[in-house]
């Protein structure tokens, strides 16, 4: 081998050594230098979100307070989160209290955020339009802050957003048509706004949509056409706007809806047969709309429907059998309608149902049997209807039944002894029917009930001890029936009472005293009986009685000082009885007195003095008592009083002749009185006055 050969490997060996030294050190510099880069950018990324820091109030920026120029904004800043350059790509601060605008928040400073989520904060002002900097955005949360102003046309330039939430905030103006543009996107909630004008029709170009919202807004006109497009939507909701026109049929193009909701606009014409393709359905809610037309016969194809509310429209015809068809149920509206015809017997199909409202419509016929197989119901109204019959029987296996209302139909027969088996129950109404017979005795078993109205029915025999039994009670009516008997001792046992009106019935004997212990009672009706005695001293212990009915009776004596105590009387009914002795003294010492009528009795004595220049009084009625004093004395009472009825007592002297501040008197009877001198002229300058009664009295004349 010659020596050039020799020499030719080492220098060759070198030459690539020095190539590779070479290499390593641009390759070196080249990292270094990225590293600065990357360094730098990350440094102007945190300026940009410390100057936005520092335009927010002390609060927040104690909020922030890992946000620090002294701090590595990737691994330091809570909230903040870096792609693998050490870009700023994530800021995500929810539910901090964070207070102030977007004003000083330079998106263009921060061109690789692909997540912005700022929702739950205090957020005010407008979005600025530089957030069209933000090219690689996919998710933008606003939601639940007090931003307002128009959702600016820029955010159309995001078109790699795949979620937008700006809802409830106070945002206005119409949708950008050019939201359009955002074809990536997958959900869109833009509810809880003041957003007006029509929905555009670009919304149909989004057909990456998996939900939509666009309610409780001020939006108007019909629903596009273009929503048809949107086959991938699994929610809609457009409720609460004032949306017109008919729900369009495409809407059957939507076959993965799983939610439907478009409560609360104005849409007319028929519910589309269509409705029935939406076999994913498991909530539909067209309420409080203008519908009308029938229930359609597809609406059986929605095997998966939990919720079914079509309330408050104008919807006719029979409820479909084909409901029945709807097995997984548990909640049924079709209340405040103009539905006809009977309850359909497969109703009793829809064994998971919870809440079923029928209230308010036209449905006739009994209340089918096989109402009792819907074990899981906790909340039944038929009431308001023209359904006759009896109550059925089976009604006793609703266990688990909390509000029963049966109430203004024309039912019949006795209210049955299963009624005691729904132990459950809060509130039973079944007033304003034909119910006969007694008040079952089981309803005593009725320990969770609050609310209890049979009035206006044609019930019979006395008021069962048992109701004593109801300690929970609060409010009570049996009132406008036949009962008779007196009323039962454990009527004591109900403290909790704030109503008790049993008015209109042939209830006799006294009054217990055991209603003293109804220290809660603010309301007590016991007028148009047969009740006779004196008023139990008791009655003064209801110190917040505002109201006391107990005309029409046998009652008789004088009234008990505890009288006296019930400062809060707004209300007070004594006529037709037999009541002796002195009116008392201090009735409108609260000052809530509006209607005070003691007519018909025995009284003597002077007008109470605190009903003079009581003036919250609106009427006065002590006609046909033995009351006197002087007329001219008597009538210092309120300005506001419209009615005064003193007929047929023993007042003397002279009308007062300024009548000038009876602004709102509009009947003055004084007949039958010992008045004297002349009727006043100033009589004729009460401007609403439509009936002056005084009989046997006075003459006109000038002071």
């Amino acid at each position: 081998m010659s020596i050039l050969n020799y020499s030719i490997c080492p220098i060759t060996l070198v030459f690539a050594c020095l190539v590779i030294l070479d290499l390593l050190s641009c390759s070196g510099v080249n990292a270094a230098s990225d590293q600065m880069h990357a360094a730098s950018r990350t440094a102007s990324e945190g300026k940009a979100l410390l100057t936005w820091k520092a335009s927010l109030d002390n609060y927040s920026q104690s909020k922030l307070s890992s946000w620090s120029s002294s701090a590595n904004p990737c691994s330091a800043w809570d909230g903040v989160r870096c792609n693998k350059a050490g870009r700023v790509s994530v800021i995500n601060i929810t539910s901090s209290g964070i207070r102030g605008t977007l004003d000083h928040l330079n998106f263009s400073s921060l061109p690789h955020l692909t997540t912005i989520e700022l929702s739950q904060n205090a957020l005010r002002g407008t979005i600025p339009s530089n957030i069209e900097h933000l090219s690689r955005l996919t998710y933008l949360g606003f939601w639940s802050n007090q931003l307002s102003g128009a959702i600016p046309i820029e955010i159309s330039q995001l078109t790699n957003l795949r979620f937008l939430y700006l809802s409830n905030n106070s945002f206005n103006g119409s949708i950008p048509t050019s939201i359009g543009n955002l074809t990536g996107l997958t959900m869109l909630n833009l509810g809880t706004n003041k957003l007006s004008g029509s929905i555009p029709e670009e919304i149909g170009k989004l057909k990456s949509l998996t939900k939509l919202s666009l309610a409780d807004n001020m939006l108007t006109g019909r629903i596009p056409l273009s929503v048809g497009n949107l086959s991938g939507l699994t929610l809609l909701y457009l409720f609460q706007n004032y949306l017109s026109g008919p729900i369009p049929k495409v809407i059957g193009n939507l076959t993965k809806l799983n939610e439907l909701s478009l409560f609360g606009n104005q849409l007319s014409g028929p519910i589309p047969e269509e409705i029935g393709e939406l076999k994913s359905l498991t909530g539909l809610s067209l309420a409080n709309n203008t519908l009308t037309g029938p229930i359609p016969l597809s609406i059986g194809n929605l095997s998966d429907l939990t919720l079914l509310y079509l309330y408050q429209n104008y919807l006719s015809g029979p409820i479909p059998e084909e409901i029945g068809e709807l097995k997984s149920l548990t909640g049924l509206s079709l209340a405040n309608n103009t539905l006809t015809g009977p309850i359909p017997l497969s109703i009793g199909n829809l064994s998971d149902l919870t809440l079923l409202y029928l209230y308010q419509n036209y449905l006739s016929g009994p209340i089918p049997e096989e109402i009792g197989k819907l074990k899981s119901l906790t909340k039944l109204t038929l009431a308001n209807n023209t359904l006759t019959g009896r109550i059925p029987l089976s009604i006793g296996n609703l266990s688990d039944l909390s509000l029963l209302y049966l109430y203004q139909n024309y039912l019949s027969g006795p209210i049955p002894e299963e009624i005691g088996k729904l132990k459950s129950l809060t509130e039973l109404f079944l007033y304003n029917n034909m119910l006969t017979g007694r008040i079952p005795l089981s309803i005593g078993n009725l320990s969770d009930l609050t609310l209890l109205s049979l009035q206006q029915n044609y019930l019979s025999g006395p008021i069962p001890e048992e109701i004593g039994k109801l300690k929970s009670l609060t409010k009570l009516t049996l009132a406008n029936n036949t009962l008779t008997g007196r009323i039962p001792l454990s009527i004591g046992n109900l403290s909790g009472l704030t109503l008790l009106y049993l008015f209109q019935n042939y209830l006799s004997e006294q009054i217990p005293s055991a209603i003293g212990n109804l220290t809660n009672l603010i309301g007590l009706d016991l007028s148009q009986n047969n009740l006779y005695g004196a008023i139990p001293p008791e009655l003064g212990t209801l110190k917040l009685l505002a109201y006391i009915d107990i005309f029409k009776n046998q009652l008789s004596g004088a009234l008990p000082d505890g009288f006296n105590n019930l400062t809060h009387l707004n209300r007070v009914g004594l006529s037709q009885n037999h009541f002796t002795g002195h009116l008392p003294q201090n009735i409108c010492i609260g000052s809530s007195l509006t209607w005070f009528v003691v007519s018909e009795n025995n009284f003597v004595g002077a007008i109470p003095r605190s009903l003079k220049n009581c003036s919250t009084l609106r009427r006065i009625i002590a006609a046909d008592n033995q009351l006197s004093g002087n007329i001219s004395e008597e009538f210092s009472v309120s300005p506001y009083v419209e009615h005064i009825n003193l007929n047929n007592n023993k007042f003397f002297g002279q009308l007062p002749w300024n009548w000038s501040g009876y602004l709102t008197l509009t009947e003055l009877r004084i007949s039958n009185n010992n008045l004297s001198g002349r009727i006043p002229a100033g009589l004729g300058e009460v401007s609403r006055l439509q009936k002056l009664h005084l009989f046997k009295s006075l003459a006109w004349g000038d002071p």
